[in-house]
């Protein structure tokens, strides 16, 4: 994954855990929108969120595994779920320091 500076805000380990969940759901969101939800036999996403030394390390994990084939290459969809989680993960740390 690629890394970005944004300053952190102050972030509890309880905010961590929350954020982590929902960036996995906004995630699932985001692939069913692109792919037949009965289509999908499979669906695994993490999101590991760690602070260390005042730097924010995100491990974003998807695998999927469809029961029938709809034309859409998984493994691209997986590596563009996993860009726009950062992406939504950023915005939410952007807000978090602005408050």
């Amino acid at each position: 994954m690629n890394s970005v500076r944004i300053g952190l805000p102050p972030v509890s380990e309880e905010e961590l855990e929350r954020l982590a969940e929902d960036c996995e759901e906004y995630i699932s969101q985001y692939i069913m929108k692109r792919i037949p939800e009965k289509s999908i036999e499979n669906m695994f996403i993490s999101c590991d969120l760690a602070l260390q030394d005042g730097q924010l390390d995100a491990d974003i994990q998807i695998e999927i595994d469809q029961s029938y084939d709809t034309g859409h290459s998984l493994d691209d969809l997986a590596e563009e779920a996993g860009e726009a989680g950062m992406e939504w993960l950023e915005k939410q740390l952007m807000e978090m320091k602005e408050r």
